[in-house]
Order: structure tokens, then sequence, then C-alpha cells
């Protein structure tokens, strides 16, 4: 198999059991608070607290991937994933499963940023656009999966079940990822430099970029987090309102052709702008208007901000590993502290409005600081 092929693979699977790992929680957020009478600011502690590790920890993650490679520190993150989802499976009181999800977060250290390093590397100068563009549909995979088998599973046999295939996948990735994937350099020619002169080298572009990143998930993936939930308050039954948030993904299967566009625009900051934009629009007229096709579109407008973002990454510095720790840091800080405002707004207020307005808000001013960003073809040319 082609050397850009089977390392893509590695790659896509590594941010299937990235993306997987958050998926699976919401759909089971209806089972969880049932079972143990928890609040909805409570249940999003548990999506929350997954993304502390690698918001605590992600620059020196980073900083030891564009020092020492990318293997070992892979192999390491399995471990622990494998390990949290044991413990998950063996929680019984919501304390220990918590506390599952923070080992399965210390494995997010790594794999936040590595699978993105890892195309950084092999697709550098060509056909970047695309490979970022296909790379961006392993989100929707893990979230069509989540709520359309996953959730099924879970009613049907019991909420814990769908830890059980995904422990079996990531043994596979683990497999995978030790007979197949060799370093393309033993050191990084970025990683020389101490840990703190690296932090600094960082343009600060890329911290920019890092606040779009916050400011497009905080909106985003709260509405994939709470929106099981919304639409059960809305009178529909735990699996069909599962189904009816995934909507939400289906245009997201058209970044591909984000990603073609990329390698062929230079106004990749408009492309930011509009997503932001359009996709603030339409979550509000999601909470007002009873009309499914409103989600899909929604999805559509989403997908022009991801693949936007990774890609100009590499545009701003050669600090791959950094780079990306970075835009780990800040998109897990919207999952720390995001999901949890907007269940405790839900449970204060009563109703999801004032929720719904707040993603929105996250979502539009990301759109403006896209339209604001300034890329220097001269900082980084691939």
């Amino acid at each position: 198999m082609n050397r850009k092929v089977l390392y893509f693979l590695i790659s896509y699977f590594i941010s299937l059991v990235l993306s997987l790992n958050f998926q699976v929680i919401p759909p089971l957020i209806p089972h969880i608070i049932g079972e143990w009478n928890i609040t909805r600011s409570q249940a999003g502690l548990i999506t929350g607290i997954t993304a502390l590790p690698p918001m605590i920890f992600g620059l020196f993650g980073g900083y030891l991937l564009d020092r020492f490679g990318n293997k070992r520190p892979i192999i390491l993150a399995l471990i622990l994933y494998l390990l949290g989802e044991t413990l998950f499976l063996l929680a019984g009181s919501f304390s220990f499963l918590l506390l599952s999800r923070i080992v399965i977060g210390f494995g997010a250290v790594i794999f936040a940023i590595v699978g993105l390093r890892i195309l950084a590397e092999e697709f550098q100068g060509e056909n970047l656009g695309k490979a970022v563009g296909i790379w961006s549909t392993g989100l929707p995979v893990a979230v069509i999966i989540s709520f359309n088998i996953f959730s099924p599973i879970a009613s049907r046999y019991h909420w814990k079940s769908p830890m059980i295939i995904l422990l079996i996948f990531t043994l596979l990735v683990l497999i995978l990822v030790s007979f197949f994937y060799k370093e393309r350099q033993k050191v990084s020619d970025n990683g020389n430099t101490e840990f703190l002169a690296s932090i600094k080298e960082i343009p600060k572009e890329v911290w920019t970029l890092g606040v779009i990143w916050f400011l497009f998930n905080a909106g985003s993936l709260s509405f994939l987090t709470f929106a099981p939930d919304y639409f059960m308050s809305r009178g529909m039954p735990p699996v069909y309102a599962s189904s009816v948030s995934s909507l939400y993904i289906l245009g997201s299967f058209l970044s591909p052709a984000t990603g073609y566009i990329l390698d062929k625009t230079i106004r990749h900051n408009l492309i930011i702008f509009v997503g932001g934009i359009l996709l603030s629009i339409s979550l509000i007229l999601i909470y007002f208007l009873n009309f499914h096709l409103i989600i899909v579109i929604a999805g559509i407008f989403s997908v022009l901000v991801p693949p936007s973002v990774f890609y100009l990454l590499p545009r701003l510095t050669d600090k791959y590993g950094l780079g990306y720790a970075i835009l780990s840091i800040f998109v897990n800080l919207s999952i720390v502290f995001v999901p949890y405002l907007i269940g405790y707004v839900r449970d204060v207020s009563g109703t999801y409005f004032i929720s719904f307005l707040l993603m929105s808000t996250f979502i539009f001013l990301s759109g403006l600081l896209g339209l604001n960003l300034r890329i220097k073809e001269e900082i980084r040319s691939l």
C-alpha cells in the first residue's frame, strides 16, 4: 500500500478513536441522568472533564511530538484509551465514571494533535487541503455512529454496551500502529529548541486561529452535546431524538469539497467568515422552526470552518506539534467550560432558548474574528 494512503488511514483511525470517545457520551446522557439522578450541568462534566488533560498538558505533548516523533506517544495514548474505556465499563458511580473519562483525557493529550501532525508531515506542499478535508469527516462519522448505532444499542441492551465496541476498535488501532507505522524521522528538525523557547517562536496568528477554533467549537460541540436532550424535551423518543440530532452531521461529509477549495484559493479567512455567520443564523432557526432540513443546512455551513483551520495552521508555523497543540488547548477549553455553562443555563432557565442564543453567539464571533485574520504567506510557505 502507498505510504501516504497508509499513513492517512492511520491518522484517520486515530481521529475516530478520539472522536468516538467524546461523541459516545451525548446519546448516553439521558440514560446516565435517569440512572444516577444527576443534573444536566453534571452531565456536561462527563464530556468536559475529558478535555482537562489536553487543555493542561497539550503544549507539552505537542513539544514532545516535535522533539521525539510520533510512534511511541501514539502507543502510550492507545494504552491509556484502553485503560479508560475499561474503567468506564466497570464504573458503578458517577464519580468513578468521571475518573474513567480523565484517563481517556490523558490519551487525548496526544491524539488531539498527532493525527493532524501526521498529515502535515506527509502532505506538506501537496494536497494538504484535500487531506484535511477528508480527515475532517472523522468527527461526523463518529457522531453518526454514536447517535445511530450506539444510541439504539444503549437503549436495547445497556447504556455501557457501546463502550465495549469502542474498546475493541481501539485495540485494533493499537495493533495497526504497532506493526505498520514507522517514523518519518526520529527527531523533528523543528524540535531542537527548549520548550519555553519553542512556545515564544509561535506567531501570534496561531493564537488568533486558536481563539477562532475555541469559539466555533463552543457553539457547535455544545449543540451536538445537548441536541438529543433538546429534541426529547419537544416530545421525541430517545432514539428518534438522537437520529434527528445526527442530521447536523450529514452536511459535514462535504468537507472534502472545502479541502479542494482551500487548495485552489488564497481567501481562506473568508471561508471561515461565511461558515461562522451562516451557521450562527441556522442554530437560531433550528430552535424556532420545527423543520429538520434546517439541521442539515446548518451542518453544510459548519463544514466550511474545521478544514480551513487545520489547513491554515501549517501555513503559519513549521512547529506542527506545538501549533496543533494550541488548537487542541482551545477546543478543549470550549469542551471543559461551555457544555457546563449551556447545561447550567438550561437548568436555571427551564428552557433551551438562552442556551441556543449563546451557542449561536459563539459561532457568530468566530466568523467575525476569521474575517479579520490576516494570513501572511511569507510567514510559512508550503
